[in-house]
């Protein structure tokens, strides 16, 4: 009787295939009001296991060596570049980003966002991010991460496209972490310049105290590597008609933006 009661107990169910293969750390969930996207995803990022690992990459970025991204992680091999000079700030470096990502229909790209730590105006809002592609996050606007350029890089048609957003989503979470650790405090001059104000130390903490003093006062990094080209004068020199375009729209420069950017660039049309 034993045995016929037990075969009588449905089996425990099976865990549910995760939507991304190689990000199971990312679940499906509900698309932000006013978005257009058709699905979304959360989960989080940790870009780097340990210090040393954060040092291996910034060496790797700046020769312009792969780097291999899975599942939210990076690593390099770097067994003969040379030191990087801001490494002695890279301390403290396992640390973990909550990201929101929209997939859209058609050609358009997908976006990311940094729901969890927000960043604070001033203080580690990092130049690389598009506040014309902003959504809301628990009620607060949130700007996208600058994560694709179409002129830095290309999909591969036999690897599954979200997949490979994600691992440049890593790429560039590990940037903005190297930016946080490498903030310095500058002020803006009366010239258009800036100038220090304050520069830290390797493991000195930062501080948003003197941010909060003057509104003239920011933090800034250093970000490593290539950066796609940025206004319409740069877009116009670097990406050509057939190229795809530069807003994430997936189409190509010439039937995208390039009109609306030598509507700005006057004077560049005949160059152009």
């Amino acid at each position: 009787m034993a045995a016929a009661a037990d075969s009588l107990i449905s089996p425990a169910p099976l865990p549910a295939a995760p939507e991304i293969s190689d990000y199971p750390q990312f679940a499906q969930c509900d698309s932000p009001t006013g978005s257009g996207a058709v699905r979304a995803f959360r989960g989080f990022i940790r870009p780097f296991s340990d210090d040393q690992t954060a040092r291996d990459v910034l060496r790797a970025i700046e020769a312009n060596v792969p780097l291999h991204a899975s599942g939210g992680r990076l690593s390099a091999e770097t067994p003969h570049l040379q030191r990087h000079s801001f490494e002695d700030y890279l301390t403290d470096m396992a640390v973990p980003f909550t990201i929101l990502v929209l997939e859209f229909d058609g050609t358009e790209h997908p976006r990311a966002f940094l729901a969890e730590p927000r960043m604070v105006p001033r203080f580690s809002v990092c130049p690389h991010i598009r506040t014309d592609k902003s959504v809301l996050i628990d009620r607060r606007p949130q700007p996208a991460l600058c994560v694709y350029s179409g002129s830095c890089f290309e999909y591969e048609a036999r690897r599954d496209r979200l997949e490979q957003f994600l691992d440049q989503a890593t790429t560039y979470m590990a940037k903005y972490l190297i930016w946080l650790r490498t903030r310095q405090l500058f002020r803006h001059s009366d010239y258009g310049t800036r100038q220090f104000v304050y520069k830290r130390k390797p493991h000195e903490p930062v501080s948003e105290i003197d941010t909060l003093l003057s509104r003239n006062i920011y933090w800034d990094g250093y970000w490593p590597g290539r950066c796609a080209p940025s206004g319409p004068t740069q877009h116009l020199a670097t990406i050509k008609r057939g190229d795809e375009c530069w807003c994430w729209s997936g189409k190509r420069y010439a039937d995208c933006c390039r009109s609306r950017d030598l509507a700005v660039c006057p004077r560049s049309q005949s160059r152009f």
